[in-house]
């Protein structure tokens, strides 16, 4: 069977929805204090540019880290990379896959995006969570379809087990 690809792309920047409400509420705060403190010393405007400088250097944080992912899922694997300055690419075969849960909370809603939280039992990816995803029940149905197919095909896969021969060749007496 030809390998094929289910999903690929980033997670959606609407995931960062509640970092942009925090951070603008940050920005109101500042400007409501330096205005209150105006009455009494003179306003800062260097220092108050200064402050909303750093605010939306946090804010744009959470923008950068998910543009910076790439999830690929296809019949065989899910592939994700991530990293601003340091790339990391993972692999987790469909066949270690035990389940799939959809999250979505209501500002996700909104947007139709969600989380997929996948649990496997691969010791390097125990836990994994691919957010933002759009339309991500459809797509976890997708997905569980595929680890079904990649199930018949190959076999539900075990825990790591070091095959036997290495074992007593490695530790021969």
């Amino acid at each position: 069977m030809v390998n094929q690809v289910i999903f690929s792309g980033t997670p959606s920047q609407a995931n960062n929805v509640p970092a942009l409400l925090k951070g603008a509420a940050v920005l109101v705060l500042i400007y409501g204090i330096h205005l209150c403190a105006s009455t009494y010393f003179p306003l800062r405007w260097h220092l108050l540019l200064l402050q909303a400088g750093a605010v939306l250097i946090g804010v744009s944080m959470p923008f950068a880290k998910s543009a910076s992912v790439r999830i690929v899922i296809d019949t065989e694997r899910i592939t994700w990379a991530q990293g601003i300055f340091r790339r990391r690419t993972s692999r987790l075969d469909l066949s270690r896959i035990q389940t799939l849960t959809t999250v979505q909370s209501r500002w996700q809603r909104l947007f139709g995006i969600g989380s997929i939280i996948v649990t496997s039992n691969d010791p390097a990816h125990r836990l994994r969570t691919l957010p933002g995803i759009r339309n991500a029940e459809q797509l976890r149905m997708k997905l569980d379809d595929a680890v079904a197919l990649r199930r018949a095909r190959t076999g539900p896969a075990g825990t790591f087990d070091v095959p036997a021969q290495v074992f007593s060749s490695a530790h021969h007496v």
